[in-house]
């Protein structure tokens, strides 16, 4: 069983319910959410905003941006304990409509888990799946043919010409094996560029800016440059990365 703690990414990002709605736009953007915990007396939960609550709940209504963040904040939160398996948190998220699940130990909130959370792991699961079977097609491991009948007598062995004085003969070459596909790696500020050799249009760059894996693996958390939206991205064969620093191509595709 695979309980809800070790599918959660990062720890949750918490602002006290007498923060203004303005320095709790600047958490979010600082850290890079999209949603905060509210909390009171250190770790109590009292709700979640996000950030389309300040943009309806708040800016929409012209609410003050000194304004306390818990008047926007949502209060009804359905919660999940930390030890359940990651099937009931399919169902919860199944059976309501939100993204974010906050995950407690009582009444102590210990993580926040979103929707996010799962696609990245199902992705991994995926990958994990995968990443053999493509090792198998760019570099087989071809099994041994039938055996042969023994013979009666034993062969004699085939006539091999004879090999210069004071030179040693070569060994049979060994035939090379395609290399294996190389490992996508990143970091927060390189570039993603997404290129587009089927169609006239220019290639799709986006700044990653959030790399879950400690060691730069896939997913990245992406703004791409032509619309501004963020996804989630599992780069395929015709997405390279461009590490900051690396000069910019100097053409479109």
């Amino acid at each position: 069983m695979t309980d809800i703690r070790s599918t959660i990414t990062r720890q949750p990002v918490s602002v006290d319910r007498s923060t203004s709605i303005r320095d709790a736009a600047r958490v979010m953007e600082r850290q890079g959410v999209g949603a905060l915990l509210v909390v009171e007396d250190g770790n109590n939960l009292v709700g979640i905003v996000t950030d389309r609550d300040i943009v309806l709940r708040g800016v929409a209504r012209d609410v003050s941006p000194d304004g306390r963040i818990d008047a926007l904040t949502t209060t009804e939160v359905i919660t999940i304990p930390a030890g359940v398996d990651v099937e009931r948190a399919y169902r919860v998220f199944r059976d309501h409509a939100f993204r974010r699940l906050p995950v407690m130990e009582g009444r102590r909130v210990v993580g926040l888990l979103s929707v996010d959370d799962l696609l990245i792991r199902n992705e991994r699961q995926v990958a994990d799946l995968i990443h053999p079977l493509a090792d198998e097609v760019f570099a087989p491991h071809h099994e041994a043919g039938l055996p042969q009948p023994t013979a009666t007598a034993p062969a004699e062995p085939a006539a091999r010409a004879p090999a210069a004085v004071g030179v040693e003969a070569e060994p049979a070459a060994v035939p090379e094996l395609p290399p294996r596909r190389r490992q996508m790696r990143a970091a927060p500020g390189d570039t993603l560029v997404v290129h587009r050799r089927a169609t006239r249009q220019q290639d799709r760059t986006g700044e990653i800016f959030e790399v879950r894996s400690p060691a730069g693996d896939p997913p990245f958390a992406v703004r791409w440059s032509d619309t501004g939206h963020v996804s989630f991205v599992y780069p395929g064969p015709d997405a390279e990365v461009r590490h900051r620093g690396e000069p910019a191509p100097s053409s479109a595709r």
